[in-house]
C-alpha cells in the first residue's frame, strides 16, 4: 500500500545506520526429496546481506515444497530495546498480502451463488454512490483486479498506533464525494479504495463483520490460528517492532483491513499458499473451489481498453498471475507483494511445481521480491526444475545509435504521474535529460539519455531506461529497468505527456503559496505521530493551467472549488490520483485531498496568557492555536494534544493532561484532540 507517508518512511529507513541481525529459530517438518541446503544456505546469506544494508531490524521467512514446510526462519530481534530474537511465530504486518484474504472471501461468497462477479456492486453495497454515474458499472470483479477507476486510497487514519474502527464505511462515505477516474474496465492501476469497498462488500453479503468473517472462513479452517487483525493491541513479544532514525515504534495498526490489514507469519501463510496449490482444500477442509482458485490465477486484463503493458497480468487479488521473473525462468508464479508504513513484504506461489514462499521485515527497504525470487529459483534448481540459477543481466547498456531531431523531439516534453511533475530537455551534446520538478525548481533525476540499439535511450552508467509509447490518445514516457533478482527487464507506464493548458482562474490564484494543516486525522496516526501536518499549494512556472499539493500530481482545475482528473497511466504510477476539492468554512478554505481534511494556517487562532476554553467541531476535527507571549501552556480536558514549534515541527505530544515549558517570545502552536463538540482548557502564563 502507498501514499505520501510510505514514500518517507522509505526514505528515512535507507537513511538509518547499519546492525548486524540475529538469525532466529529455523526448522521445517519435512524435506520430501529434494535436498534444500543449498537454497537456504544462500537465502540467509542474502537476507543478512540486505538486512545490513537497509537497516532493517528483523526478517522472517518460510519455504514450502509439495505440502512440507522445508524451511521457516526468522532474523534479528523483536526490538532493538529489548533485544529479544525474533521466531518463526513472531508476528508481522503483511500489508498488501492482505488483498488476497478479502478476494478470497469474496469467491467463497461466489462459491456460495451469493455474488455474481461481473454483476455491478450495487446489487450487494445498495448504499454505495459517487459523483460519476458510472459507478453503477462497477462489479466485483473490477474492485479484485484494480480496474474499478476508485481514485485510489483514503489515507486518513491508514495507519496508526491505536486501534481505530470504521475505516471502510468512512472509505465508503468518502467515495461519494468523489468522481471515477477512469471508467470501470478501461484501465488496470494498482487501487487500495477497491479492496477497502470489496470488504464492505463481503460485510453486507455475509452479514458478519469482515475481520469474523476471515477468522470463520479462512483463518480457522486453515488452523492459521495466530493471524489476526488489529482489533487490540497485541501481547507484549508477540510481533516485531518496525524502527525509524534508529527509534522504536510501537506496534503499527493499518486500519484498512480488507487492502492491508492482517497480522500473520511466513509459516500460517504456508498454509494459506498450500490451500491454492490443492484447488482450494488443506488437510480435508474445502475453503475454495477449484473454479474459484483457477479464477483468482487467470489473467483479468485481457479485456481492457487501455493495457500499454500486456505483460503485466492482473489476477483477482494477485499482483501478476505470470510473475516475470519466474516466467523468465519457464514456470506460471502468483504473486502478492505488501507494504504498509514500516513493513514490506511478499508472497509467491507456483501452483504446478507445488512451491511457495512468503517473506516479511521491518522495512521497506531490504528488497523482499528480489529476496523472494532468489529463493524460488534456487528452490527450482535444487529440485532439478532448471539445470542453474539464472544470469544476472550486464550493467552495461546496449551500444550507441544516433538519433534523429525527430526522434529526439518525440520524447522531449512535459510529463505526469502521480509522483509529481518532469520534462525531458535536449542538451547541447545531442542526449536526454530528465528533470523532476520539487521544491520550487527542476531537478536532474536523470541525464547523459543516449539512443541505443534496442530503441530505448539509457545513460551510460544507469541501468534504468526510456521510451516514448503511443497508446489510444495518450502518449506515456515508458521506463525499463531490471526487476528482481536481475535476470529480466521489466517495464511500465512511467508517467504521461501533458501540455500547458489555460492559466489557473484567480480564484485558484489566490490559494498559490498559502499552507494548511492537517486536522482530521486521529492523534495517534502515523502521519501526525512522525511527519508534518502542513501542505502549501504551488503553481509549476513552465507549465500554466495546474496547481500541485506539497509537490505531488499536478491538480486541474475544473471550477473554482475542485480539480479533475486528466491522468489515465496503468499500472501503478496512475494510483493515488485524487481530487482536491476547497469547502468554505466560516473561518476560510479548508481543503479535501485523499480522504484528509485542512485548515488554513492564516484561520488559526492566536491566544496568549490567560485561560481559554476550545471547543471541537461537531466532526470532531482537531481544533489548533497559535500560542504567543508566554513561558509555559497547560491543556486539560483533551483526549490528547500535540505542541509545535512556528514552523509546525514536533516538540512534545501526550494523552489527556499535559504541561509544557515555551520560550517568551517565540511561537508555538498547539493541536487539541477530542470527540465532536467536547472541550479543553489550554492554560498560558
Amino acid at each position: 500500500m502507498a501514499s505520501p507517508l510510505r514514500r518517507r518512511m522509505l526514505q528515512a529507513a535507507l537513511a538509518g545506520s547499519l546492525g548486524v541481525p540475529l538469525i532466529g529459530c529455523s526448522g521445517s517438518d519435512g524435506s520430501g526429496d529434494t535436498d534444500y541446503t543449498s537454497t537456504i544456505g544462500d537465502a540467509r546469506a542474502a537476507i543478512l546481506q540486505a538486512m545490513a544494508e537497509s537497516d532493517t531490524s528483523s526478517v522472517s521467512v518460510a519455504l514450502v515444497d509439495d505440502g512440507h514446510i522445508v524451511w521457516q526462519e526468522a532474523f534479528g530481534v523483536i526490538d532493538r530495546v529489548s533485544n529479544v530474537p525474533a521466531g518463526i511465530d513472531t508476528l508481522y504486518n503483511i500489508g498488501s498480502v492482505s488483498k488476497m484474504f478479502v478476494a478470497t472471501a469474496v469467491m467463497i461468497l461466489v462459491d456460495r451463488g451469493l455474488v455474481d462477479l461481473d454483476a455491478p456492486i450495487t446489487a450487494y453495497i445498495r448504499d454505495f454512490r459517487m459523483l460519476s454515474p458510472a459507478y453503477s458499472k462497477i462489479t466485483a470483479r473490477m474492485l479484485l483486479s484494480h480496474s474499478s477507476g476508485f481514485p485510489g486510497s483514503n489515507y486518513q487514519n491508514i495507519f496508526t498506533f491505536r486501534p481505530l474502527h470504521g475505516y471502510a464505511r468512512n472509505t465508503q462515505s468518502l467515495l461519494a464525494e468523489m468522481h471515477l477516474k477512469h471508467e470501470p474496465g478501461e484501465l488496470a492501476v494498482y487501487c487500495n479504495d477497491g479492496f477497502t469497498i470489496a470488504e464492505r462488500l463481503v460485510e453486507e453479503v455475509s452479514g458478519k463483520a469482515y475481520a469474523r468473517f476471515i477468522t470463520d472462513e479462512i483463518l480457522s479452517p486453515l488452523k492459521m490460528m495466530l493471524s489476526r487483525f488489529p482489533l487490540e493491541h497485541y501481547p507484549v513479544g508477540s510481533f516485531a517492532h518496525p524502527h525509524l532514525n534508529g527509534k522504536k515504534q510501537g506496534q503499527e495498526f493499518v486500519q484498512a483491513f480488507g487492502t492491508g490489514g492482517l497480522s500473520s507469519t511466513p509459516t500460517e501463510m504456508m498454509r494459506f499458499a498450500m490451500m491454492f496449490i490443492n484447488d482450494g482444500e488443506l488437510d480435508g477442509q474445502r475453503v475454495l473451489s477449484r473454479a474459484s482458485v483457477n479464477e483468482m490465477g487467470s489473467d483479468q486484463t485481457v479485456n481492457l481498453i487501455l493495457n500499454p503493458m500486456p505483460a503485466w497480468k492482473w489476477g483477482l487479488g494477485w499482483d501478476g498471475v505470470e510473475q516475470p521473473g519466474l516466467r523468465e525462468a519457464g514456470f506460471a508464479c502468483w504473486q502478492k507483494n505488501g507494504g504498509t508504513a514500516f513493513y514490506g513484504s511478499d508472497f509467491f506461489v507456483l501452483p504446478a511445481e507445488k512451491l511457495a514462499v512468503m517473506i516479511t521485515g521491518t522495512s521497506l527497504s531490504y528488497g523482499s521480491a528480489k529476496l523472494a525470487e532468489r529463493i524460488l529459483l534456487h528452490a527450482l534448481r535444487d529440485k532439478h526444475s532448471i539445470s542453474a540459477v539464472p544470469v544476472v543481466l550486464p550493467l552495461a547498456p546496449p551500444p550507441v545509435v544516433p538519433a534523429s531531431d525527430a526522434k529526439l523531439h518525440e520524447l522531449e516534453g512535459y510529463y505526469a504521474s502521480s509522483e509529481g511533475v518532469m520534462k525531458i530537455v535536449r542538451g547541447g551534446d545531442g542526449s536526454l535529460s530528465l528533470l523532476v520538478w520539487g521544491a520550487g525548481q527542476w531537478n536532474v533525476m536523470a541525464s547523459g539519455l543516449q539512443l541505443r540499439s534496442d530503441g530505448w535511450f539509457a545513460a551510460d552508467d544507469a541501468q534504468r531506461s526510456y521510451r516514448g509509447s503511443n497508446i489510444g490518445p495518450y502518449r506515456y514516457l515508458m521506463a525499463r529497468s531490471p526487476g528482481g533478482y536481475g535476470h529480466y527487464l521489466t517495464s511500465l507506464p512511467f508517467a504521461q505527456s501533458v501540455q500547458k493548458a489555460s492559466p489557473i482562474s484567480p480564484a485558484w490564484q489566490s490559494r498559490l503559496g498559502r499552507t494548511w494543516v492537517l486536522v482530521n486525522d486521529d492523534e495517534s496516526s502515523v502521519e501526525l505521530s512522525l511527519g508534518s501536518p502542513l501542505v502549501t499549494l504551488e503553481a509549476i512556472p513552465e507549465l500554466p493551467g495546474y496547481v500541485q499539493i506539497d509537490g505531488r500530481q499536478p491538480l486541474m482545475p475544473d471550477d473554482d472549488m475542485r480539480t479533475r482528473h486528466f491522468l489515465k497511466i496503468p499500472v501503478n504510477f496512475g494510483r493515488d490520483l485524487n481530487e482536491l476539492i476547497v469547502q468554505h468554512q466560516s473561518d476560510g478554505e479548508w481543503l479535501l485531498f485523499g480522504g484528509y481534511r485542512y485548515r488554513p494556517v492564516s484561520s488559526v487562532p492566536s491566544v496568549g496568557v490567560g485561560m481559554h476554553a476550545v471547543r471541537l467541531d461537531t466532526q470532531g476535527n482537531a481544533q489548533c492555536l497559535r500560542l504567543t507571549g508566554a513561558s509555559s501552556v497547560q491543556i486539560a480536558g483533551s483526549r490528547a494534544w500535540r505542541l509545535y514549534d512556528e514552523q509546525w515541527n514536533s516538540l512534545a505530544a501526550g494523552d489527556g493532561e499535559g504541561n509544557a515549558n515555551l520560550t517568551v517570545g517565540a511561537v508555538f502552536y498547539a493541536m487539541l484532540f477530542g470527540e465532536p463538540n467536547s472541550q479543553a482548557l489550554v492554560t498560558l502564563a
